[in-house]
């Protein structure tokens, strides 16, 4: 009997912790993503209107990013100012 509640406290234990890690995880992805939008709106800003080419603004900002991770971070700013401006206002 000893045995079986001492594998259910275990169980219980493994549980919780399993879901912590989860929604840490999930929490760290939401917080990526809101970076990479910032990063994006910044690389918009810089290519659209100060007129660099992709490479130039990553070169000038002295950081290592691929021109792929930045077009994709572009692209990401790009999405979500497009479906925020599609959706309604609400008051």
């Amino acid at each position: 009997m000893r045995a079986r509640i001492a594998a259910a406290q275990r169980d219980q234990r493994i549980s919780r912790l399993a879901t912590k890690l989860a929604l840490t995880l999930v929490r760290r992805d939401e917080a990526i993503q809101r970076w990479d939008r910032r990063a994006g709106d910044i690389l918009i800003a810089l290519t659209r209107g100060e007129h660099l080419t992709l490479d130039e603004a990553v070169a000038w900002s002295r950081i290592t990013l691929t021109k792929r991770e930045a077009r994709r971070m572009r692209t990401l700013a790009e999405r979500q100012t497009g479906e925020a401006d599609q959706s309604p206002t609400s008051s």
